[in-house]
Parts: C-alpha cells; sequence; structure tokens
C-alpha cells in the first residue's frame, strides 16, 4: 500500500515561498499595527470635527489599506515551512482526505483481506 497526501506538495510551496519572501519580522508586525492605530485616530479625528465629505472617505481608505496590510502580514508570520504537526504528529485536517490515507497497487489486493470477513466481494479495473 502506498500512502496518499497532498501534505508534500504543499509543504514544498509553502517553504520556496518563505525562501523567496522571508515572513516579516516582529518589527514589521508592530510597525503596521502602529500605522493602523494612527490611520484609527486620525479617522477618528476628522469625524469628530466634522471635516469635508471628501476627506473622511480618504482617511478611511487609507485605514482599511492599513489593516488589510496588518492582515497579510499576520498571516504571513504565521507561516511555518514543513508538514503541519499537531502534538508532534501529522496533522491531515488539510490535506485531500482529511485524514491518514492509503492506496493499494491493485484493487484484488484490497480485497483479499476483505474475502476473510465478508462473504461477496467484488473488485474493479482491470486485474492480472
Amino acid at each position: 500500500m502506498f500512502q496518499v497526501t497532498t501534505l508534500i506538495g504543499d509543504a514544498e510551496k509553502v517553504e520556496k515561498e518563505l525562501i523567496k519572501n522571508p515572513p516579516p519580522s516582529e518589527a514589521d508586525i508592530e510597525a503596521a499595527k502602529a500605522l493602523v492605530k494612527e490611520k484609527g485616530e486620525a479617522v477618528a479625528q476628522l469625524k469628530s470635527a466634522k471635516a469635508g465629505k471628501a476627506e473622511i472617505p480618504a482617511s478611511v481608505a487609507e485605514l482599511n489599506k492599513a489593516k488589510e496590510n496588518l492582515s497579510r502580514l499576520e498571516e504571513r508570520s504565521k507561516l511555518k515551512p514543513g508538514i503541519p504537526q499537531k502534538d508532534g504528529k501529522i496533522h491531515y485536517s488539510h490535506d485531500i482526505f482529511a485524514r491518514q490515507a492509503f492506496f493499494t497497487v491493485s484493487g484484488q489486493l484490497q480485497v483479499e483481506t476483505y474475502a476473510c470477513a465478508v462473504c461477496s466481494v467484488y473488485t474493479f479495473g482491470p486485474t492480472f
């Protein structure tokens, strides 16, 4: 039997991405948080000062861009190289079958084990 997983390919993609674009540092994330706070205070100040209708939407748009940038940085900082693990074991929740899965070389090999337990078993595909 062969184990089937998509986790290896995904792990390789993440590793290549992290080599090409390293994850952000804590300083980068803190700077992005400070920028969001600054933009938020600017929007609040404009609203309290009852600024013109053109100034507030522009400031809100800048705040939204800063929030999106912060979100992307935080998401990238969570990327870890390698196959995902939970409690020291491979975590299959992101795999194609969402659990450990195996394929056999032939349907007949799988049927041989079932033939001992049940009376009627059927195979599929070409048999040799």
